[in-house]
């Protein structure tokens, strides 16, 4: 079979790595297995250290995606599957700011990798066309993401202030435990998108005590007729206990800067939630490192604050111009309730976006699965080229990303194949985002951290609710029992 009668596109996979697929998925680049639709494409992409690849049809071009990994610190297909956590610093305006964060930058292992394979692809006479990461005519998405892990009427009432007419770009995830003596409140949630944060302030690690506590979290919102949508961890921490138990509970989606910041969304390995990624650093890593006190501490959390809402403008626009989505976090007690200013920063440093998609990250992340399921397929050459989609959504605008050195060209799906030439698109400069990188530190952690982390310490739950179902939790209720 000649080479113009195999598509450019999907890519065929031959026993590849997950986390190769993970990247594949999350940039929306077209892709099938070979094992399931063997003509599918004209590229064929394999692993040598996995094992030989069965001879190609004819026309078609095989890519041995081992080459990618030269270079790199480590295996970037294991990076994308670790679950673990470390923590990290930031350097902003003089400031040290830190926070417990995934260990692997998604993003930046993701697009490295990304772009060496397209290299590959084109050097072979391929194309690199993409779904657009948001509906047509977007370049970015907003969301702001509060977290409510105590309760403050004061904060509570500015933050909710601070936020009017931009409702529609938060999401609220409340934790039921602080909120249920104060339950006179819980009505100003109706009409917004309200997601659990647990019962309990914390992220345990087994399944079944997550299971409880989620389950609990959710049940009491309900009681107050909200519906929950979504979950957060506590603290952003994320294990295999909590993912079983999310699984268990048919939670949809879920935010943990635990096991990814900064990133599009993605479903982690032998998950069907889908993780939606926010940026990590927040106004309360900021107020942390203030120090002294009276008139001095005032004037030193002035400044801060000051420095923490030029961060997050600087760090909006540059989201924005880099197409990722601007998502941010916090939490109004003490916080954004105290300097709502940075909130109003925020959606007004975005507003001045033309093409921002103001939203929840409960429809955001119902736009992913509803893009995760349009199937593409590109074919022709000399200059023209025919984009095939099938399952275009009937709610949303799709568009493509033709991708040529740095530039890029959108262009909208309309439910009929799509003919282009790349020399009539009108092209856009997309630099990769440039800010502040976080820089991973290894505290030393001696026998007594090390104890609390294997007994999973927290004064977080009553010590007549800890499980008494193994060893790690009998002693943890001795000791809290002894401490009180």
């Amino acid at each position: 079979m000649p080479d113009n009668r195999l598509p450019l596109l999907p890519l065929l996979l031959d026993g590849v790595p997950p986390g190769l697929e993970q990247m594949l998925a999350q940039e929306g680049v077209p892709f099938r297995h070979r094992a399931e639709d063997p003509l599918a494409g004209r590229f064929v992409l394999f692993d040598s250290r996995r094992g030989p690849v069965a001879p190609p049809a004819g026309g078609q071009r095989v890519i041995d995606i081992a080459s990618l990994r030269n270079g790199e610190h480590a295996d970037p297909f294991d990076a994308m599957l670790d679950e673990r956590s470390a923590r990290h610093q930031w350097q902003i305006s003089g400031l040290t700011v830190c926070e417990e964060i995934a260990r692997v930058d998604r993003r930046v292992v993701r697009q490295r990798v990304l772009g060496r394979l397209r290299e590959l692809v084109e050097q072979g006479g391929g194309v690199w066309l993409r779904l657009c990461a948001f509906p047509f005519p977007y370049r970015s998405a907003l969301s702001f993401r509060i977290d409510y892990d105590e309760f403050d009427l004061a904060d509570f009432n500015a933050t909710h202030e601070a936020i009017s007419g931009m409702e529609h770009a938060t999401t609220h995830f409340v934790n039921a435990a602080a909120y249920l003596p104060h339950s006179n409140v819980l009505g100003r949630f109706k009409g917004l998108e309200v997601g659990s944060h647990g019962f309990r302030h914390h992220t345990y690690r087994t399944r079944q005590e997550n299971l409880e506590n989620i389950r609990r979290g959710i049940e009491s919102l309900e009681a107050f007729g909200l519906e929950p949508v979504g979950f957060a961890a506590p603290h952003g921490r994320y294990n295999r206990g909590l993912a079983e138990a999310m699984e268990a509970l048919g939670i949809t989606h879920s935010s943990e800067f635990g096991l990814a910041y900064d990133d599009l969304p993605f479903f982690p390995n032998r998950s069907k939630v889908l993780q939606v990624p926010v940026h990590p650093v927040s106004l309360g890593i900021f107020l942390e490192v203030v120090q002294g006190d009276g008139a001095r501490r005032n004037s030193a959390t002035q400044q801060v604050v000051r420095a923490a809402v030029d961060y997050f403008r600087q760090t909006a626009r540059a989201k924005y111009h880099a197409g990722e989505p601007v998502f941010f976090y916090g939490h109004p007690t003490r916080r954004l309730g105290r300097y709502p200013q940075l909130l109003r920063a925020v959606f007004d440093t975005a507003g001045v976006f033309g093409a921002i998609w103001p939203t929840t990250l409960g429809r955001f992340a119902e736009w992913w699965r509803v893009r995760s399921r349009v199937r593409l397929s590109v074919s022709g050459g000399d200059g023209r080229f025919v984009v095939a989609a099938h399952h275009l959504p009937k709610d949303y605008r799709l568009a493509v990303e033709y991708w040529r050195g740095r530039h890029v060209a959108r262009i909208p799906l309309e439910g009929r194949p799509l003919q282009f030439s790349p020399s009539a698109l009108a092209y856009e400069n997309r630099q990769p985002r440039c800010g502040v990188h976080p820089v991973r530190i290894d505290p030393p952690e001696g026998i007594r951290g090390r104890f609390r982390r294997m007994i999973d310490w927290e004064r977080v739950t009553p010590i007549e609710e800890i499980s008494k179902a193994d060893w790690r939790n009998w002693t943890k209720r001795i000791l809290r029992q002894w401490k009180k």
